[in-house]
């Protein structure tokens, strides 16, 4: 049998907790098969956007994720964490990619940090992206400076999903809602 879950909201520790122990919980259950996210997030944390990667490609049971409205940030290595044949897209969702930053009131000693800190995470998140797409490092490299935004026909060039698809939540099926509006 396959389970549904449905994420709407930010990458942070609360929905991050969430999102995992659901996960966990569902790894438990033998009779399952199979988990479709169904995933839509304007983005949030760097630290809990690699964390939830890393859940979802050691998961014993294979995940699929779905893009139902926008990736935006770091949700972008969230939903790129399954391996390509299992990614899919409403034909109206988008891939929104800029660089990270640090908000915070610096001296010269803590900016040249926060820069270096900068530097490092872009790197990560523009290696991330080509190492589970087929957009060049380069190329990743240049969106996220640029922030630009891709349509779902874009990101199937890029290999980020592997079909267009309207898809829905079966009713005769377990379902979890993670639904946040922070």
């Amino acid at each position: 049998m396959e389970c549904y879950i449905v994420f709407e909201g930010g990458i942070n520790a609360e929905n991050y907790k969430k999102l995992a122990e659901t996960i966990f919980a569902i790894n438990k259950d033998t009779t399952i098969s199979k988990i479709n996210i169904f995933l839509s997030s304007y983005g949030g944390s760097t630290y809990y956007g690699f964390a939830l990667a890393t859940i979802i490609q050691n998961s014993k049971i294979p995940i699929s994720i779905h893009a139902t409205n926008h990736i935006d940030s770091i949700a972008n290595v969230v939903f790129l964490s399954p391996k390509a044949e299992n990614r899919t897209s409403e034909s109206h969702a988008k891939f929104f990619v800029h660089g990270a930053s640090r908000n915070g009131d610096y001296d010269e000693r803590a900016l040249n940090e926060a820069l270096s800190a900068i530097k490092a995470e872009n790197h990560r998140i523009a290696t991330f992206i080509s190492e589970n797409s087929r957009l060049p490092l380069d190329q990743a490299r240049e969106k996220m400076k640029n922030g630009e935004t891709m349509s779902a026909t874009e990101a199937l060039s890029f290999g980020y999903i592997n079909q267009l698809d309207h898809k829905t939540v079966p009713l005769d099926t377990k379902r979890y809602d993670i639904i946040s509006t922070d």
